[in-house]
């Protein structure tokens, strides 16, 4: 049996505090995505970003498959789960993390691992097509990956083709 060295990796490595982002720009990304008032508790190495919400709980915008999900009634909830190697290796992709790691594929502070093409693109995850990227770009280039920015690029009112006197 072949296991990837999860002892060698470091809570920087699959987890990015949100003392470390932009994380106003990273939501400015998704207006109709992620709506209502959250505070940001930081985001998956891959950009998968965690937040607050008024009630407590915690939930998760996913920049790989889309959609907003809950992830936790609360953060003593959540802190538990971000504990857990089965839960790190579903929502933090961690042993995607390690075999990057293995290869010296590295990102920097206000950099996410992304992929080119997106995965909704080529149908799957393709660990030979990750590379670092900043933060906001990557989360842009998911949004429009996603459809996440298109209600927002689409004007408030409609344009109608100019009327012939």
């Amino acid at each position: 049996n072949f296991s990837l060295p999860m002892s060698s990796l470091t809570w920087d490595d699959l987890f990015v505090d949100a003392a470390h982002l932009d994380f106003r720009r990273l939501l400015s990304e998704w207006p109709d995505v992620v709506t209502g008032q959250v505070g940001p508790i930081g985001a998956s190495g891959f950009g998968d970003l965690f937040f607050e919400r008024r009630s407590g709980a915690v939930e998760k915008l996913d920049v790989l498959e889309g959609g907003v999900h809950h992830v936790a009634a609360n953060r003593p909830e959540f802190a538990t789960l971000m504990n857990s190697q089965p839960w790190q290796e579903q929502h933090l992709l961690s042993n995607g993390v390690a075999l990057l790691k293995e290869r010296g594929v590295s990102r920097a502070v206000g950099q996410f691992f992304g992929f080119a093409p997106h995965p909704v693109f080529a149908g799957k995850i393709d660990w030979s097509r990750v590379m670092p990227l900043d933060a906001v770009v990557w989360n842009s280039i998911c949004a429009q990956s996603l459809g996440g920015a298109a209600q927002a690029a689409t004007p408030a009112t409609p344009s109608a083709p100019p009327k012939k006197p």
